[in-house]
């Protein structure tokens, strides 16, 4: 079984999209985990709304060329077309950026949102101690979903 790892956004009707893009994805990989939302800028000046990000984590069988032919499929699906980027819409955009230890999208693997998001892939350890763990905040260039309540996005 192999580990990949999936980058996931939407800037057009993002919620739904990006829920209807988790439906499929876990038909695919019924184990597949989900990072909360996360809001980004867009990093084009053709995008002009705000993109919804999530990660996703699985197990599979399948090579990284037949990850990427579902996830492309997924896409379509949905109802990525052709036309859209040229308009500054992205419908939804599913990257395998990572299949096990090799980073298959560098350039997307180190964007903000990315990095943001890793951790909340990882399991989860239980500390060894029983002291109390102190909060720390740390600037970031993307929005949390928490801190705005609500997404940004004027088709929705």
């Amino acid at each position: 079984m192999s580990i990949i790892i999936l980058s996931i956004g939407s800037n057009t009707f993002a919620k739904t999209n990006i829920d209807k893009a988790k439906r499929m994805l876990t038909r695919l990989f019924p184990e597949i985990i989900f990072t909360q939302p996360i809001l980004s800028e867009p990093e084009e000046e053709k995008y002009s709304y705000l993109f919804r990000n999530i990660l996703a984590k699985a197990e599979t069988e399948l090579t990284p060329e037949e990850v990427i032919d579902k996830i492309k499929q997924t896409e379509r699906a949905v109802g990525r077309s052709p036309k859209d980027k040229y308009q500054g819409k992205v419908v939804i955009d599913i990257d395998l950026i990572q299949y096990n230890d090799t980073i298959l999208r560098p350039e997307d693997f180190e964007r903000n949102y990315v990095q943001q998001l890793l951790p909340s892939l990882q399991p989860q350890e239980t500390p060894a101690t029983t002291q109390t763990p102190t909060a720390s905040i740390t600037p970031t260039a993307s929005i949390s979903m928490e801190s705005l309540g609500e997404e940004i996005d004027p088709e929705d």
